[in-house]
């Protein structure tokens, strides 16, 4: 599936498509663990100050309000979420906890691909897709 952008230059151009992730594997995409349940478990560690688990927390409320939810009849299983290069906002939130998540240690990597060939679930800021070969080409920052 191919998404078009509008750039601010009038010229319509690919999307591109953004994972989190830390070296850890997802046990059930058996693909790496995405930042959001890394910093669930950062708060639960206890290895945080006050300050860094109130904005880690913060965050996460926020992703919480103003992230799209599936339908409730959406069984993620192997599907793995993906912002859209366009979430400007849930971006730049994403990197706050990237930031203590790489103070506590944990290596964040960001995947990103223009061509994703199972799409099962869309939203204006996120896609979820199985892995597939229809795939474009994954490259890892």
């Amino acid at each position: 599936m191919h998404c078009t952008i509008e750039s601010p230059f009038g010229f319509i151009g690919l999307a591109m498509y953004l994972r989190f992730v830390t070296t850890r594997i997802d046990k059930d995409s058996r693909k790496p663990q995405g930042v959001f349940v890394a910093s669930y478990a950062l708060l639960d560690s206890g290895d945080l100050t006050q300050h860094e688990w109130n904005r880690v927390r913060e965050i996460l409320n926020w992703f919480n309000e103003n992230l799209p939810h599936p339908p409730k009849n959406f069984t993620t299983g192997r599907a793995i979420f993906w912002f859209k290069s366009s979430a400007e906002k849930s971006i730049r939130n994403v990197w706050e906890l990237i930031h203590v998540l790489r103070q506590h240690g944990h290596y964040v990597e960001v995947h990103k691909c223009r061509r994703l060939g199972n799409i099962l679930y869309e939203d204006k800021l996120q896609v979820a897709a199985y892995p597939s070969k229809l795939d474009g080409r994954i490259t890892v920052q």
